[in-house]
């Protein structure tokens, strides 16, 4: 459930510039720009918005319409998920990569990546 009350006047900024539906998405840079903050100061506060607050902000990465917005049925949370899988997956091979490396080269076991 959302905490909508709670949100700090920098979240309800970003939030008010937000459309409803993936098909109204709206460019990082644009919602940077409407909300006159940076575009990393966007996504963190995206990032608190979903995680710390339960707002269901979604985000898609097609080329021509890609960006934020506020998910509001089951096909806006589809294409709000379906780039996050692959992304995590290919993170985590990263991750044991790197893992591998810290053994072959410095002799050590590193674990990077929860089981």
């Amino acid at each position: 459930m959302a905490d909508w009350a709670g949100l700090s006047e920098r979240e309800r900024v970003v939030l008010e510039c937000l459309p409803a539906g993936h098909k109204r998405a709206i460019h990082k840079r644009k919602l940077a720009e409407l909300a006159g903050m940076s575009e990393r100061e966007v996504r963190e506060i995206i990032y608190s918005l979903v995680v710390n607050r339960g707002v269901p902000v979604g985000s898609c990465t097609e080329p021509h319409s890609g960006g934020y917005f506020l998910i509001q049925d089951e096909e806006d949370l589809e294409v709000a998920t379906r780039h996050l899988k692959p992304r995590a997956a290919a993170i985590f091979r990263r991750a044991r990569a790197l893992e591998k490396i810290a053994g072959d080269r410095f002799g050590r076991q590193l674990r990077l990546v929860a089981e």
